[in-house]
Formats: C-alpha cells, sequence, structure tokens
C-alpha cells in the first residue's frame, strides 16, 4: 500500500495544471480525506484499509437491474434521439452545453461483472478489462458463494463524445462518481472551506447531493448550476478514474493501467426504484440513441457486445473447487487452495496474464468482433486541480460590493479583459462570454483573487449575491482568502 505521502504526491501531479492557486500537495491530501464511504457494503472487503482510505463502494460494478416497470420508457435503457430537445425541463447552464462539441468521438469497450440477473449499464460504474480485473480479484472471489452471486463479466461498446465545457479544460472526461443501486453518491463538491493558511480549497460531501448545498457551489456569474456542480457546470459527463488516483483507491494497483468509469443515465439523483418521469426530465442524463453530439444531455451511447463466465476463465469452476475442499483465493495468505489461479494478488506479472487470458477468451468466443487491444480506451484525463479550480477561488459572495470606477485599476483589468482578453485569451476568463458585463468581468477578477480588485460588484445577478451576502454574513467572514 502506498503511504500518505505517496498518495499527496500523486495527487499534486494531479494539480499541476492548476493556475489559479498554488495547492500544495499535503493541502489536496486532507481536501480529499474528507470524501468517501457511501454504500452499506464497502467495508465487507477483506482489505479493512480500503474502508479507511476511501470507503467507497466496489459493488456498482455489478451495475443496476432492469425493472419491468421501464419496459415502456425506451430513454431509461437505450437513450434518447440525440440530445433530448423537448418535454424537458433540463436547460443547459451554459451555451457550451446546448449545442454539439467539438471533442472527437471516442470508441472502445467497457466490462462489468454480473450475475445472472438482466441488467443495463445506464447510472452504474464500469470499467476497462484490467479494471473489471482488479474489482473480481479484490471483491468477488476472496468467499464462496462469489460475492453478490456474481457469475460473469459483460462487454459493451461505448461511444463517448465530451462536451464542449470539457473540451475547454483540456479534457474528455469528468470524476469518477460512485453510484449506488443507480444513485450518484459523490464525492460531490459542495462547497469552500478554509485550509490551514486560511485561504479557500473546495470542500467535499459523500451521499447523495444535497440541493441545500446550491448556493455554496453558485458560479461566478450568479447563475445557479441546477444540479451536482459536477454535472451542472460540465453535462452530463462520462467519469473516469485511474485506478490508484483520486477518488478511489488512492494507493498502489498492480493491474497495469486499471480503469474505472461513471456512464450517468437518466435521474442520477435518485436510486432505481424511486426514479420517476418529472426527474428523468429535469436530469436526463448523457445516454442517448446513435452517435454521441456532446451535448449536455448526449455523451454517451452503447451496444452490448457479449458476455463470458468467470467458470470459463478460471482453470477450475468455483462450485467444483469448493466441492473438493478448495477456495479460489485467501487474501491473507494470498493464495488460492486447490487452486494456483488467483495467486499474487500485488505480482504485476501474474496479473498481466490474467488480462491476457480474459482478452483471449473474449477474442475466442466472439472472433467477429475487434480486438480489445486494437480498440484501446482513450486516456483517462480527468484533471482534478483544472475541473475543480473555481473552487480555490474566492467564493463570490465573500466580502463587501464596491463596483469599480472607471480610472481604478479593477476598471482597467475588467476592461481589457471584456474587450481585448476574451477574444485573445478565453481561457483566462471561465464561464465568460464576449457578451458578458463588465460586472461579470470584475465578478471573476475578484473571485481569481487579484488584487486590483478586491471588492466584488454590487447588483450582479438580479441582486443575487447581495441578498445571499446578508443570508451568509457569518459564513463570508470565514472565506476571505484566496492563494494567489
Amino acid at each position: 500500500m502506498a503511504t500518505t505521502a505517496s498518495r499527496a504526491a500523486v495527487l499534486a501531479a494531479l494539480l499541476a495544471a492548476t493556475s489559479a492557486a498554488d495547492v500544495a500537495a499535503d493541502d489536496v491530501a486532507r481536501v480529499l480525506s474528507a470524501s468517501g464511504g457511501e454504500a452499506d457494503d464497502a467495508c465487507d472487503s477483506a482489505f479493512p484499509e480500503d474502508c479507511e482510505a476511501a470507503a467507497l463502494a466496489l459493488r456498482q460494478l455489478r451495475g443496476i437491474r432492469r425493472h419491468s416497470g421501464d419496459a415502456d420508457d425506451d430513454s431509461s435503457t437505450t437513450g434518447t434521439p440525440g440530445a433530448l430537445k423537448t418535454s424537458s425541463v433540463w436547460t443547459p447552464w451554459s451555451e457550451d452545453l446546448g449545442r454539439p462539441s467539438t471533442a472527437p468521438l471516442y470508441t472502445f469497450y467497457m466490462y462489468r461483472a454480473v450475475s445472472d440477473e438482466i441488467y443495463d449499464p445506464v447510472n452504474v460504474n464500469a470499467a476497462n478489462l484490467p479494471g473489471v480485473l482488479w474489482y473480481l480479484h479484490h471483491e468477488v472471489v476472496v468467499q464462496y458463494p462469489r460475492k453478490f452471486k456474481i457469475t460473469g463479466i459483460d462487454r459493451f461498446k461505448v461511444q463517448m463524445r465530451a462536451t464542449e465545457a470539457l473540451v475547454k479544460k483540456g479534457m474528455h472526461f469528468g470524476p469518477r462518481m460512485a453510484m449506488d443501486l443507480g444513485q450518484a453518491t459523490g464525492p460531490f463538491v459542495c462547497g469552500r472551506q478554509n485550509n490551514s493558511q486560511g485561504y479557500s480549497e473546495p470542500s467535499f460531501c459523500d451521499g447523495p447531493f444535497d440541493s441545500a448545498k446550491e448556493f455554496d457551489i453558485i458560479a461566478s456569474n450568479g447563475k445557479p448550476y441546477g444540479l451536482p456542480f459536477e454535472y451542472g457546470r460540465y453535462g452530463f459527463n462520462v467519469g473516469c478514474n485511474n485506478l490508484g488516483e483520486y477518488p478511489f483507491p488512492m494507493y498502489d494497483v498492480y493491474y497495469p493501467k486499471a480503469v474505472w468509469y461513471t456512464l450517468p443515465g437518466p435521474c442520477p439523483s435518485k436510486t432505481f426504484d424511486s426514479t420517476d418521469a418529472a426527474c428523468k426530465a429535469r436530469e436526463p442524463g448523457g445516454l442517448c440513441k446513435g452517435v454521441p453530439t456532446g451535448e449536455g444531455n448526449c455523451t454517451w451511447s452503447y451496444e452490448h457486445m457479449g458476455h463470458v463466465t468467470i467458470d470459463d476463465f478460471v482453470d477450475t469452476p468455483v462450485d467444483k473447487l469448493n466441492e473438493a475442499g478448495g477456495r479460489e483465493y485467501d487474501p491473507y495468505t494470498d493464495k488460492g487452495i486447490k487452486t494456483d489461479f488467483w495467486d499474487g494478488i500485488n505480482n504485476t506479472e501474474a496479473n498481466a496474464l490474467r488480462i491476457k487470458k480474459l482478452r483471449k477468451l473474449f477474442a475466442d468466443r466472439f472472433p467477429n468482433q475487434t480486438l480489445d487491444e486494437e480498440m484501446p480506451s482513450p486516456p483517462c484525463d480527468f484533471d482534478f486541480g483544472e475541473f475543480y479550480k473555481e473552487f480555490w477561488w474566492r467564493p463570490p459572495f465573500a466580502g463587501e460590493c464596491m463596483d469599480a470606477m472607471e480610472g481604478d485599476d479593477c476598471y482597467t483589468m475588467a476592461k481589457w479583459g471584456k474587450t481585448e482578453g476574451i477574444y485573445s485569451h478565453p481561457e483566462y476568463y471561465p464561464g465568460l462570454t464576449t457578451a458578458s458585463t463588465m460586472k461579470d468581468f470584475q465578478q471573476l477578477l475578484y473571485m481569481q483573487g487579484k488584487p486590483e480588485c478586491p471588492h466584488r460588484p454590487c447588483g450582479i445577478a438580479g441582486g443575487l449575491y447581495d441578498s445571499a451576502s446578508k443570508a451568509k454574513a457569518s459564513g463570508a467572514k470565514d472565506h476571505q482568502g484566496v492563494k494567489q
């Protein structure tokens, strides 16, 4: 297992692109340490340190069972044609989410460990081939019967196109959200907190997103996201995490290039059994029919490509092994009994051989399909620091308001941004457009901690900030700083 220091080093690398705040590695490690712990079976693992590290559920790779009650609702399983255009109360937060993106189309395989029940890969966590093997090895074959009655592995061909909002940040994936029975359980950013130096940093909450936190994640232009920041700001993006990095597991992983994903479908704020039509209209998800457009509600589609059983993959069927007094894998001895198939959980060479064998099984079973290694998944390029950059800025409701006046340094800087900077360097002004007002530019410069703009503007967004400041007066005193 990696030490706390080495985890911090990994997180520091993730934040290398953050320009608005020089965030120290120990600060990031502390911020992330508050995240995790949402599903009731996460700590059934034979490795208690898994729970201590993040306490995120591993069971999500099983997926969500298809319920007969959804048979008439085609969008719940196969998406809508292109982006959802009508009969929806979902409104794109920005222009970037309401139009097709310039992102490339990626086509690659995803895998899920499944039982004998019928599942759809909607509002679930999935994995690449090394990722699903890591899950099986750590969580499933450690007991008999196998955990969650898992018997096999499904393969899906996924097409994915990122939203323009993500592309502008240099990413094609968002963060991987844990999915518990179809409900996204975070970790979600839910506001800001002060670090030991008195500067703002993001604060994360576990469990379903609390709408009461929406005010704490409000944007610099005063426009509420209407959803968790992760989906409101960037659309219903496909999430990813390289195993060994945020959010889980954040320790050394010996399955090479193992990745997990999130596939957000309709109504990710509720469990599958509590989903209703109103929620699906408000939260259409990213699943769509055909080729994804990259609009905020059309980021991925899938096609089922086949199934293999674990018994086909291992040396001895598990029931036969158990009858003979054997055991697939004992995590305490790192060996099996009467089988050595799973021996060496931290042996990279042995794990590479298991990956190779599973690839061969799919190739032999489905000879007319493209080989896994010939349709590789795109790099998991989620960038923690860039994605959450604005949460190292001042909160929009902090401090007293004072409009910049002509002749002030702040006015000069805001005017240059509006008349020149937004055209030559739009990346300097995230969330703003050529139509943004001078107050919008002052607001952003203030939040970014520019010394020329020590005050936020008054009356922006119809007085939202002024009224909010009164409601959050005590909170404003707690979040005055921003790292330069």
